[in-house]
């Protein structure tokens, strides 16, 4: 028979088990603790942790790990996107109070860290060529020095030699999957002075040779459609960018703005079920574009949310033609928050229908044998 002190002691080890366990679960995720883990952890979307870095030391760090190529004197990273190659230095800038929010913004440019990039990648300098704008992710190329700058810019001088593939998450589907463009993108001048750009399928020569019209010879396919069809993803190639042409092209040629557009998305607009181009000057081009709220659904967005879309145009592959005729293709792969995006909307990307594609010619090949 137990002897009291022996049953004192296993009743203050029970209570003390309990106590601990109390405590643990308290204070600790366990496996089996699923309501702790649902209350404390707090998601945290994509679209507001578009700039994570904490310091200016994170955000190189990143970007290092962000170099894509480095050979010949040619250094390109893959620019995140938000991020401008120089601060705006005057207020008279129209894009200084910009229309696209980004929440937790980082006040970096790619020119403050420089010094510090060609340091670690162990380089004299690092001088800016070409890239990706602000409120575009991908392919940006420097040059160590003056003389591969100079290659650089005679590349881009010459005749296609230079050419931008862009790839683009749209707010609908356009009605033609691929097609081919000659335009022009010209000022337009209202009466009472203000300026925008639009497109036009006919002009003069002499709007060329005034410097009037800017050519655009554009190439575009939709890679790929939504869930539901309520979006594209398109590859774009364009010989121009200025005037944001790439965002002005998908709203009022394709009527299918790239999804975070606040310049141009509203350009076109859904009138009695007809889309429609707006007139650049109408009051209505000042409000946000009108998204699908099946669109907004998937993309876990509330309306009221809208403007923290980022615009999704990242700038895939930058194709150089150098004097010799030898070619160079600088490749970017896609970055959050655009990767975030494809995957939400389950687009297939070329390397998931090639493999898919694998996939049916090895089955296939298999049945033919077991056939036999």
């Amino acid at each position: 028979m137990k002897s009291a002190m022996t049953v004192f002691r296993n009743v203050r080890t029970s209570e003390f088990a309990v106590a601990f366990r109390t405590y643990y679960r308290k204070y600790c995720t366990t496996e089996n603790d699923t309501t702790t883990t649902t209350t404390t952890q707090k998601v945290i979307h994509p679209y507001n942790q578009i700039h994570p870095w904490k310091s200016e030391n994170e955000f190189v760090k990143d970007l290092l790990k962000n170099i894509i190529y480095n050979s010949d004197g040619i250094i390109a990273i893959n620019k995140p996107y938000g991020i401008p190659l120089v601060h705006p230095k005057s207020n008279k800038n129209p894009y200084l109070h910009s229309p696209h929010k980004i929440v937790g913004a980082a006040d970096y440019s790619l020119n403050d860290v420089l010094p510090y990039l060609a340091k670690e990648l162990n380089v004299p300098m690092l001088i800016p060529s070409f890239g990706a704008e602000k409120y575009t992710s991908g392919v940006y190329i420097f040059g160590i020095n003056e003389k591969v700058c100079h290659q650089l810019e005679l590349s881009r001088r010459r005749n296609q030699g230079i050419y931008r593939k862009y790839w683009a998450v749209t707010t609908r589907v356009p009605n033609e999957i691929k097609g081919k463009h000659h335009l022009a993108v010209v000022l337009k001048i209202s009466a009472s002075g203000d300026k925008k750009p639009i497109i036009l399928t006919q002009w003069s020569n002499n709007m060329i040779k005034r410097g009037e019209a800017k050519i655009m010879n554009i190439d575009y396919k939709v890679i790929s459609n939504s869930t539901h069809n309520l979006s594209s993803l398109i590859e774009i190639v364009s010989s121009l960018k200025k005037w944001h042409s790439i965002r002005l092209f998908a709203s009022t040629m394709l009527y299918s703005p790239i999804l975070g557009d606040n310049i141009y998305g509203s350009r076109v607009q859904e009138i009695m079920g007809t889309w429609l181009k707006i007139d650049p000057f109408a009051n209505s081009n000042y409000n946000l574009p009108k998204i699908n709220q099946q669109l907004l659904n998937l993309l876990n967005i509330k309306l009221s949310q809208q403007e923290i879309i980022p615009v999704h145009l990242h700038l895939k592959s930058i194709h150089l033609i150098d004097k010799k005729k030898k070619d160079l293709v600088i490749e970017a792969p896609l970055m959050d928050p655009f990767d975030w995006t494809c995957k939400q909307l389950k687009f297939k990307i070329p390397d998931e229908i090639n493999s898919s594609n694998e996939d049916n010619e090895e089955e296939l090949v298999m049945n033919a044998h077991d056939s036999n």
